[in-house]
């Protein structure tokens, strides 16, 4: 696995396949492996460049003032991408990548060419998130690390393929893992108008331990001049596993300029 040198880190990113790039952001906790199911049908047609986020994977865990900062991977971004001669690029971001990726965009909208922004925020989408978050830092805190992990995968109940790729991907310690939870929560939306390029935001419609997607990807497509939007039924972060096959049609489709196709349980704006 290639390894540069950006922002004072070491940055680790994987590539597969050849032709106009697209950068691809994971969730917390997670690392470059959770693309692992996008790799096949993306890397015929593009040259996917999965990072790591500082903190992930074999990135450097290092953070100015060992505060975690989504602000300061987004820093990094741009020095990865200046550091590899990239100009114009895709990207794609999930979950905490999508706000990786708005931050990034927002700052620096003349690198992207489209972006796809899934199971993102930009804002604490309820006081109910708000709350649950403040309790579950304090719960984690007091439970063994194997105990979180098995305790946030149950939310996916039957969906073995889900666990398996978080399982798989899973990159960080309890230690990283509270200073990525008690960190700053980024509030950004009334910056969303910044970016310009065409946008696909992407999100579930259902509450899970009082998150919103919903409302909080109907809060980013609202804020962003040249958005689309599509709402999954029966689905939550990440719907790059849990919506495999429709994720990846769509977001071909998006960055080829095709029409969506009409998809059950599928809403798009």
């Amino acid at each position: 696995m290639p390894k540069v040198k950006v922002n004072d880190i070491e940055m680790n990113y994987e590539v597969r396949g050849e032709g106009e790039p697209i950068i691809f952001i994971h969730g917390s906790g997670s690392s470059w492996k959770m693309w692992k199911p996008q790799i096949e049908q993306f890397s015929k047609k593009y040259k996917m460049i999965m990072i790591d986020m500082r903190g992930h994977g074999e990135s450097s865990r290092h953070f100015p003032n060992d505060e975690y900062s989504m602000k300061v991977i987004a820093q990094d971004l741009k020095h990865f991408l200046d550091t590899l001669g990239i100009e114009k690029t895709h990207i794609v971001g999930l979950s905490q990548g999508s706000v990786v990726a708005q931050l990034f965009s927002i700052q620096n909208s003349g690198y992207v060419n489209k972006l796809v922004l899934s199971n993102g925020y930009s804002e604490v989408p309820t006081r109910m998130s708000k709350w649950v978050l403040h309790i579950s830092n304090i719960v984690f805190k007091l439970i063994p690390y194997d105990t979180i992990i098995n305790l946030m995968l149950k939310v996916y109940k039957d969906d073995e393929f889900t666990k398996k790729v978080l399982r798989d991907s899973f990159s960080i310690d309890k230690e990283m893992l509270l200073k990525m939870k008690t960190s700053e929560f980024p509030t950004h939306t009334d910056e969303l108008h910044n970016i310009t390029c065409p946008t696909l935001v992407m999100g579930g419609d259902m509450k899970i331990m009082g998150v919103d997607e919903r409302k909080a990807s109907k809060n980013i497509y609202e804020h962003i001049t040249n958005a689309k939007l599509a709402l999954f039924k029966n689905a939550f972060d990440p719907l790059s596993t849990m919506k495999c096959a429709i994720f990846n049609e769509m977001i071909l489709d998006f960055l080829e300029g095709k029409e969506f196709k009409q998809y059950e349980g599928v809403t798009i704006s």
